[in-house]
Parts: C-alpha cells; structure tokens; sequence
C-alpha cells in the first residue's frame, strides 16, 4: 500500500477513496482530508512518497501504512 509520512498531527500521503478509481494525494488535519492531486499508479505512488521522504530526511522503513479508505454513511 502507499505510504503516509506523519508527524502524529498532521499525515501526508495517498488514500484510495472507495468512490475514486486512482490514488489520491492528501493531506489530513485535524480528521479533515484535503485532496490535492492524483496518481497514476499504485507504484506512482509508492515513488513520490519515497522521494519525498528522502527529501525531508524522514525514515520511510516501516512507516507504511495501510491506505485510508473513507467510510459513507
């Protein structure tokens, strides 16, 4: 699954939603999401959390997380 990079307030990463066919890149806060883009592929994902972590000098091993999916109702 995606990774998300948290810093236990705030979580960047990509969520499949039920209702969307592609990954989405969000930012949750304060039990809101935001979407602010998609991916093409699972692996498009996987890749930009990646590099995003090495950039912010984040540790990435094990900090996957299993992708948030949004409940109706």
């Amino acid at each position: 699954m995606p990774k998300v990079l948290t810093d236990g307030e705030t979580s960047i990463g990509a969520y499949r939603f039920p209702d969307r066919k592609k990954i989405a890149l969000c930012i949750e806060r304060d039990n809101e999401i935001h979407i602010y883009g998609y991916f093409n592929s699972k692996d498009g994902a996987n890749k930009f959390m990646n590099e995003l972590g090495e950039m912010l000098g984040v540790p990435i091993e094990g900090a996957e997380r299993r992708a948030y999916e949004r409940k109706s109702g």
